[in-house]
């Protein structure tokens, strides 16, 4: 039986009026990539924010079930890369369901960082060298509080790509 605090016990038309208003809030979309002893890897993100000035940090939300997860742990360095409308090729990579194998970062041109940061997209509008400062439990996902130790513009001129959903209770 559902609990009374979850999405399934919620009357039908409450979760119709929630998930409508939800899926209407705006999200630019990012890539979210690490480099570690384990290898490359990399996940599409909606759920991001600034979260502080300073020190400058940001969330990322990740759904449980992301095998990335276990990777992005406190003392974790990662990048997470800004995309613009016109970098439907990396979007592209990323939406695929993952499989076994799969390179999602093959055929995309990458820009080195420096101190031990993951590369960035290098057609990507800007990237930010996060360090892992905490990871939150957030019922189905965990977010993912990082140290923005670094940044670049790398094609200011593009228009952020920005994501609605239909329904703010499936992505």
């Amino acid at each position: 039986m559902a609990s009374p605090n979850t999405v399934d016990a919620m009357d039908p038309a409450l979760k119709e009026r929630i998930g409508a208003a939800i899926g209407r809030m705006a999200s630019g979309v990012y890539i979210i990539n690490i480099e570690d002893a384990s290898g490359r890897e990399g996940m599409l993100a909606t759920w991001v924010t600034q979260a502080a000035f300073n020190p400058p940090m940001l969330t990322i939300t990740v759904n449980n079930a992301r095998p990335i997860l276990s990777r992005l742990q406190k003392g974790a360095k990662a990048t997470l890369n800004v995309l613009g409308k016109p970098n439907s090729d990396i979007f592209k990579n990323f939406v695929k369901p993952h499989t076994e194998g799969m390179d999602r970062f093959e055929g995309l041109e990458m820009e080195e960082s420096e101190g031990g940061f993951p590369p960035s997209f290098a057609k990507c509008i800007s990237s930010m060298m996060l360090e892992i400062s905490n990871v939150v439990d957030a019922g189905d996902h965990k977010i993912i509080v990082g140290e923005v130790k670094d940044g670049k513009m790398l094609n200011k001129d593009l228009e952020p790509m920005v994501h609605f959903r239909k329904d703010g209770f499936q992505y």
